[in-house]
C-alpha cells in the first residue's frame, strides 16, 4: 500500500518517536482523591473523568500525546488504523477530496445510493443520540464547504454495515480491560463476546507502541451479519484539542446508573496492573457528591480476584457469583448485579435474600436464566433457619454464603 505524502509523513513521525513504557508503581502508588483546581480545569466530563484523569496523573501520563497527530478526528483515525491493519475499519472516504473534484455533488450522491453516508470526523455520544448519520443534511454541508485544501476533515463517507450487533470495548495500553466489554446493541452469546475480544487484540498487536502506551481508548467495534468484526471508532482519553476541548474519557465512567461501577472496577484493575490506587477520598467531595460515596462502597466490594475471576472465565472454566443481598433495599448491590449481568461478567448468578423480599427481588430478574435467586430458608433445615434469624447481618451472610457454596457444583466462585 503506497500511502499519499500527508499519510507518510505521518507515519514517519509515529514510527520514530519514542515513548517511555508505563511500568508498575515502585512505591506506593495510594492516593487521595481531592478537588484538585488543575485536573478539574478544562475537564470535559463529569465525577468519574475526574477519577479517571486523577489515576492517569498518578502514573505520569501525557494526556497530549495522541493528539499530535489528531487521532479523536475520525478520519484521520481510518488513515492510521487502515495503514496498520488493512480493512479493519469500513471504507471510508473523503469528503473534501470527493466534494472537489468535478461533479463532486453527483458522485457523492451516487455513493450514498451504494451504501456510503455522510458521517462528522467529530463528536461525541452520536450512538446515544442517534446522530451519526449526516446524510440528509448533505445539501447545506455541501454548500457551506468550500476548502480547497483540508489538512483535518470535517467530514467523511463510510461505507454502511449491515449490523449483527456493536460492542464498546475498553483498553488501556494493549490490555483488554477485564468486565468492561458492553454490547451496546442487539443479543448474542457469549462466543461473540470472546470474538470482539479476539479481534480488538489483533487490532492492539498490529498498532505501534507509540499510540497505546499510557492510552485508554474505548472501542466501538461492530459485528456484522457475515460475522465480521470491524472498527467503527476509537474513542481517546486525553486532552482533545478541538470539539469539547478539554479532557475526555469514556462516557460510560459517568453513566447515571453503572458511573461508579466502572470507576470502582478501573481503580482495582489499575492498582493491580501498575500499583496506582484511591483509598479515600477527600471529605467535600463526599459531602457534596453522592457518586463519591457510591465509588468507595464499590471499591470496598471489588478486589483482585475478582479479575483474575473473569480474566480466567472460559467455557471450560465457568464462574459463578453468590451474592448476598439480604434485603431488597440495597438498591447499590442491586445495580451491581445489573451490572455483572451487563457485561457478562459471570456464567451464573445465585442471589440469596431475606424470605419476605423473595417475590420483589425474583420479579426483577424475571426470565434471565443466568440468575437465580434464594430465599434464605431454601439453604437450611427448619431448625437451622431459625437459629440463622437470630444472628447479626455479617454472621447471617457468612453461613448463608457457605451452604450456597455446598450446593454449586462449580469449582470456580467468588462471593459478594
Amino acid at each position: 500500500m503506497i500511502a499519499p505524502d500527508d499519510l507518510r509523513n505521518m507515519i514517519y513521525e509515529i514510527e520514530r518517536c519514542d515513548l517511555p513504557e508505563v511500568k508498575r508503581n515502585s512505591e506506593t502508588g495510594t492516593f487521595e482523591l481531592k478537588a484538585n483546581s488543575s485536573l478539574l480545569s478544562n475537564l470535559s466530563g463529569n465525577y468519574g473523568a475526574f477519577i479517571v484523569r486523577s489515576i492517569l496523573h498518578k502514573l505520569n501520563i501525557n494526556e497530549h500525546h495522541v493528539f499530535k497527530w489528531r487521532l479523536e478526528n475520525k478520519f484521520r483515525q481510518y488513515q492510521i488504523l487502515n495503514y496498520y491493519f488493512p480493512d479493519c475499519m469500513p471504507k471510508t472516504l473523503s469528503f473534501s477530496k470527493l466534494l472537489n473534484q468535478p461533479h463532486g455533488v453527483w458522485q457523492i450522491k451516487e455513493l450514498f445510493a451504494n451504501g456510503f453516508f455522510l458521517k462528522a470526523t467529530l463528536g461525541d455520544a452520536s450512538f446515544s443520540n442517534k446522530n451519526w448519520d449526516k446524510t440528509a443534511e448533505f445539501d447545506s454541508i455541501s454548500k457551506l464547504h468550500n476548502e480547497p485544501n483540508v489538512e483535518y476533515e470535517s467530514y467523511m463517507l463510510q461505507k454502511k454495515l449491515d449490523l449483527q450487533c456493536e460492542f464498546r470495548v475498553h483498553t488501556f495500553s494493549k490490555d483488554i480491560i477485564p468486565g468492561l466489554v458492553y454490547v451496546m446493541q442487539g443479543q448474542i452469546p457469549s462466543d461473540k463476546r470472546t470474538g470482539v475480544e479476539k479481534f480488538v487484540n489483533e487490532v492492539l498487536r498490529k498498532l505501534p507502541d507509540v499510540i497505546l502506551q499510557g492510552t485508554m481508548i474505548a472501542w466501538d467495534i461492530a459485528l456484522t451479519s457475515e460475522d465480521r468484526y470491524f472498527v467503527i471508532e476509537a474513542n481517546f482519553t486525553g486532552f482533545h484539542p478541538e470539539y469539547r476541548a478539554g479532557f475526555q474519557t469514556t462516557g460510560y465512567v459517568d453513566d447515571h446508573h453503572y458511573g461508579s461501577i466502572i470507576c470502582a472496577w478501573l481503580n482495582n484493575y489499575f492498582n493491580q496492573k501498575f500499583g496506582v490506587y484511591i483509598d479515600a477520598i477527600d471529605s467535600s467531595l463526599l459531602a457534596n457528591y453522592p457518586f463519591y460515596e457510591a465509588f468507595l462502597f464499590y471499591r470496598s466490594i471489588l478486589k483482585n480476584e475478582h479479575i483474575d475471576l473473569i480474566k480466567n472465565k472460559t467455557k471450560d472454566n465457568p464462574v459463578s457469583i453468590i451474592i448476598y443481598l439480604g434485603e431488597d433495599t440495597n438498591k447499590l448491590i442491586i445495580s451491581l448485579i445489573k451490572h455483572f449481568l451487563l457485561v457478562d461478567f459471570a456464567d451464573k448468578y445465585y442471589v440469596i435474600i431475606k424470605d419476605e423480599y423473595f417475590l420483589k427481588v425474583s420479579e426483577l430478574f424475571f426470565q434471565n436464566h443466568q440468575l437465580r435467586v434464594w430465599s434464605e430458608h431454601e439453604l437450611f433445615t427448619q431448625d437451622q433457619h431459625q437459629l440463622v434469624e437470630q444472628l447479626n447481618s455479617d454472621r447471617r451472610k457468612q453461613i448463608s454464603c457457605y451452604h450456597a457454596v455446598r450446593r454449586l457444583k462449580s469449582t470456580a466462585y467468588v462471593i459478594i
